[in-house]
């Protein structure tokens, strides 16, 4: 049902956008897309993709989880996460992690929520490093260095090595009842735990972490190059900046995989470099890179990790871990 409401905004949205571009100039700037960097940008699946699947081999190391099948779970997590409630593709890699390789419930949890906060940090400091660029000509934009900041500044907190979360939520949990508190509380333990063993490692959670930056530099690079298709040369910090921000308004909750309001941002943000129409068809592209993703594991979904009772299952598991 929320995938249902949420496709239903998004159409809404993009209807109000359709609306106020020229359909002709939309059809106009998809024709004069130049071939070469189109195909780049598109291309770009394939090497983000692998990165991704290392990196995830290099977190989990001393797991025996192999590149090839980290690739086939990276693939299948986004399918799973195009199309079904609340990141499940995500849950479903620790649920894999806890079945086939040995690792505990509570950790594999916490190393899913790790690695999506090292994403998360990654994306804010290349915001941050275009917004100090961008802002300088166009300082109005300076007022998003606050909030992309201090979310930097959160996840820097969150990943450090030092209980800050921990100390958050035992704090927080003696406000809540006793069963959500024994979660927080088995989240805590989990999280303190696999931050140490991430830290560990020294030179590895710095590489590792060095990786994420790498990777998300290279996300937003794929922005430059579908803009370059459509015919604009965005400064490259200042397309880190509008890309950036136009995946932070597409991971709004109330819409389908971030169609339409990360539409109707990159359409904003691009203004100065593309028109409208062409602007659009970037909007397109940036949703192509979640959707080739997903059609490239679907055949990995079912036989791999197993879609039948997977919700219950990773439910089960977290209640479990959280009880103990």
């Amino acid at each position: 049902m929320k995938k249902l409401l949420g496709l239903c905004v998004s159409a809404a949205i993009l209807a109000l956008l359709y609306a106020w571009i020229d359909v002709a100039g939309l059809a106009r700037a998809m024709r004069a897309a130049d071939p070469a960097w189109l195909a780049t940008g598109l291309l770009f699946v394939v090497p983000l993709t692998l990165l991704t699947s290392w990196r995830l081999t290099l977190l989990v190391r001393g797991y025996r989880l192999g590149f090839l099948e980290s690739n086939r779970l990276v693939l299948a997590a986004s399918t799973l996460n195009l199309f079904l409630p609340s990141k499940l593709g995500d849950l479903a890699k620790g649920h894999v992690l806890a079945r086939r390789h040995g690792m505990e419930p509570g950790l594999a949890f916490s190393v899913v929520v790790l690695e999506k906060a090292l994403d998360m940090m990654s994306l804010l400091l290349w915001g941050v490093l275009g917004l100090l660029v961008v802002g300088q000509e166009r300082p109005v934009l300076f007022l998003f260095l606050a909030p992309v900041g201090g979310g930097l500044a959160l996840m820097g907190l969150l990943v450090g090595p030092f209980p800050f979360l921990p100390f958050l939520l035992r704090h927080f949990g003696r406000l809540m009842p006793a069963r959500i508190a024994a979660a927080l509380a088995g989240f805590s333990s989990s999280w303190e735990t696999t931050t140490r063993w991430f830290w560990r490692r020294g030179g590895g959670a710095l590489g590792v972490t060095l990786l994420s930056v790498a990777i998300w530099g290279a996300h937003l690079l794929q922005f430059w190059v579908f803009a370059r298709a459509l015919g604009a040369t965005v400064p490259v910090l200042q397309n880190a900046a509008f890309a950036t921000l136009s995946i932070l308004v597409g991971l709004l909750p109330f819409t389908f995989a971030g169609v339409g309001t990360r539409d109707a941002a990159i359409v904003f943000f691009y203004a100065r470099y593309l028109d409208p129409a062409a602007g659009a068809v970037l909007g397109m592209l940036a949703t192509l890179r979640y959707v080739l993703p997903a059609i490239a594991g679907a055949p990995f979904v079912g036989d791999f990790i197993g879609l039948r009772g997977l919700p219950g299952r990773m439910r089960a598991a977290g209640g479990e871990d959280g009880g103990r």
